[in-house]
């Protein structure tokens, strides 16, 4: 099998969200997967089952669980199966998702955002750690799923963004059994620099350990839903992730009225190589 790792909404390569891509892994099993992935131990690591003319079958592995959609894993497999050229499907759990190469940027048209209800204020601030003062009263917290469950608070500031810290204890209160654990993305409209709209960051945990994730096209998606259920219309926005991990990261949201939502970014080539036979 063909191993190949790049990095995913990254301007220059050893930045951005590091993602495994295995090619020719059909009749690799379940189990084989998840071990490798935890093997990896990347946020996630992508296995394709099947290629074929601008379309592969394609499945998306945690170092725990299997995910019917995220973004990086999907931009990123694409431009390894298309050589970073045209346009290809990639038939994934939660459908097929479309990915299009446009001036070096990966654009993909994610499945549709549901957004759900608004949160309470002082319960997500205190989840990330925060007095209720740092949340900007324009951004109501809210609810949102594609794929995974996430959570969306936006703050004041950056240097309110760079003390946010997710509480174990209270990220556990909002485990539902039978779905995924809920993400915690938190975002200000005080961008790291004048390239970009907003700055944000993205908590979950994995194995029992929480983490940060540097750059997360679905919670970017859903962050695009969010947006447009805001302020409505047609609009460009630029989002960085990542820096506080010192691996900047850079999302394209490409919002239009009366269309789908895009999610884009570049992604760059750190290696290739082949697994030891008999591995799997």
């Amino acid at each position: 099998m063909e191993l190949t790792i790049v990095d995913v909404f990254a301007e220059q390569p050893l930045a951005g969200n590091q993602l495994a891509v295995v090619r020719d892994c059909d009749g690799l099993s379940d189990e084989s997967m998840q071990r490798i992935a935890r093997e990896m131990n990347f946020s996630e690591t992508t296995f394709v089952i099947r290629e074929g003319a601008g379309e592969a079958d394609v499945r998306i592995f945690t170092p725990d669980s299997e995910l019917p959609f995220a973004g990086h894993p999907t931009v990123g497999t694409a431009w390894v199966l298309a050589a970073g050229e045209g346009t290809i499907g990639l038939n994934l759990a939660a459908g097929t998702v479309p990915v299009s190469f446009e001036s070096g940027i990966g654009w993909m048209t994610p499945p549709a955002v549901q957004l759900g209800a608004a949160g309470d204020p002082a319960e997500a601030a205190a989840l990330v750690g925060l007095p209720v003062e740092a949340l900007e009263p324009a951004w109501p917290v809210r609810f949102a799923e594609v794929g995974p469950r996430f959570l969306l608070i936006g703050l004041k500031d950056l240097a309110s963004l760079r003390a946010a810290r997710l509480d174990a204890a209270r990220h556990q209160t909002y485990a539902e059994p039978g779905r995924s654990n809920l993400c915690v993305f938190v975002f200000t409209a005080e961008s790291y620099g004048p390239e970009a709209d907003y700055a944000s960051r993205m908590f979950f945990e994995s194995g029992g350990s929480l983490r940060e994730d540097p750059a997360t096209g679905s919670a970017n998606t859903a962050f695009a839903a969010y947006l447009r259920d805001l302020n409505g219309g047609s609009f460009d926005v630029v989002v960085d992730q990542g820096v506080e991990m010192l691996r900047p990261s850079r999302l394209y949201l490409r919002i239009r009225d009366g269309a789908a939502t895009r999610v884009g970014g570049r992604t760059q080539l750190v290696s290739r190589g082949t697994f030891a036979e008999g591995l799997a």
